[in-house]
């Protein structure tokens, strides 16, 4: 197995011009797009933040109803402004 090894292995210069010529061919996007792309991540990224802040406040909730034995309490703790 160590000799398949050594065999696929290149010389570093070799293995450099293969990079070179394989970026050439790569197609980058343009900054318009590089910038609505980044910014379609970033509102994913908010909306996907609040949803798991609502649901993380429901379930603190329905959690502290458990415990103290009363929703109705636990739910109006949860959302008072004090």
């Amino acid at each position: 197995m160590g000799d398949t090894v050594k065999k696929n292995r290149k010389n570093p210069l070799t293995f450099l011009r293969e990079v070179k010529g394989e970026m050439k061919k790569v197609i980058w996007p343009s900054w318009s797009q590089t910038v609505n792309n980044t910014l379609i991540v970033i509102a994913f990224i908010l909306i996907v933040a609040i949803f798991l802040a609502i649901i993380d406040t429901l379930f603190s909730g329905v959690a502290r109803g458990f415990i103290i034995g009363d929703f109705k309490a636990a739910f109006t703790q949860l959302f008072s402004l004090q």
